[in-house]
């Protein structure tokens, strides 16, 4: 998962995936392949692929994170939570969180 490139209304905007974003997705999908088949661990990225692409055509969907400012928040899978900041012409996915952690733990 690299840059994603989106037009919207004459403006592009550009996805910088973060360090902690990429090890999050890597934990995951080893864990994935470890515990249950590498289907399900590939099925998790095809999902992970069009939730970003979501993300890129629905900045504004994600919930505000009453911690940081410009960061917003999408549910992804019942226990997974996708952070994202959203500034004028770009995207930086930030983490990918367990929800079932203490919450007063939580970064964003």
């Amino acid at each position: 998962m690299g840059r994603f490139k989106e037009r919207n209304e004459g403006m592009e905007k550009t996805v910088i995936v973060s360090k902690r974003f990429r090890k999050n997705i890597l934990n995951i999908h080893q864990y994935l392949l470890k515990e249950f088949s590498p289907t399900i661990a590939n099925g998790f990225l095809e999902r992970l692929e069009k939730r970003v692409e979501f993300i890129i055509q629905n900045p504004e969907a994600g919930k505000p994170s009453q911690k940081r400012k410009n960061v917003r928040s999408l549910l992804f899978t019942p226990h997974n939570q996708i952070f994202y900041r959203v500034q004028k012409n770009k995207i930086e996915l930030l983490c990918i969180t367990d929800m079932r952690k203490n919450p007063a733990k939580r970064s964003y």
